[in-house]
């Protein structure tokens, strides 16, 4: 029932219609009005489909919290960089690069790495860095840069 939810509310998040969706899709308003009633279950194109519309992942649509990351790949933060591409000076460059410091555009992805919540990351890293609370680095590793 988790998807029928998710589905509505990134459907109203956006403003869209069931309407607007199907069309987008290519599938018939009524599919989209069972897809979140949750009386059917979308194909797997057609959830793939819905992942890109909402810009979201599959797994978010399906309620996994953890969601591994293929290695080789990078966590890129679209919006910034296309921000980045629309500047039209140096120095509008310049100010975006100044005013997001603190953020990478976009970061390697490990072998191993999974993309969990901001909450349970900093669960799990606190244990850790709570293990070894005498080294100089447990204070600073397992915290994003501020």
């Amino acid at each position: 029932m988790h998807l029928a939810a998710r589905l509505r509310e990134l459907r109203a998040r956006r403003g869209f219609t069931q309407d607007h969706v199907a069309k987008r899709l290519g599938c018939h308003e009524s599919a989209v009005s069972r897809w979140e009633s949750g009386s059917r279950f979308p194909t797997g194109e057609d959830l793939v489909a819905l992942a890109d519309l909402f810009e979201v992942s599959t797994d978010d649509l399906l309620g996994r919290v953890k969601q591994f990351a293929a290695a080789g790949s990078a966590l890129v933060d679209m919006r910034l960089l296309e921000r980045l591409a629309a500047a039209s000076t140096a120095d509008e460059f310049d100010k975006l690069v100044t005013g997001n410091e603190d953020q990478a555009i976009w970061l390697p992805v490990p072998e191993g790495a999974v993309i969990i919540p901001v909450a349970e990351a900093m669960r799990l890293t606190r244990k850790v860095a709570e293990k070894h609370k005498t080294s100089r680095f447990a204070d600073r590793l397992f915290r994003p840069r501020s």
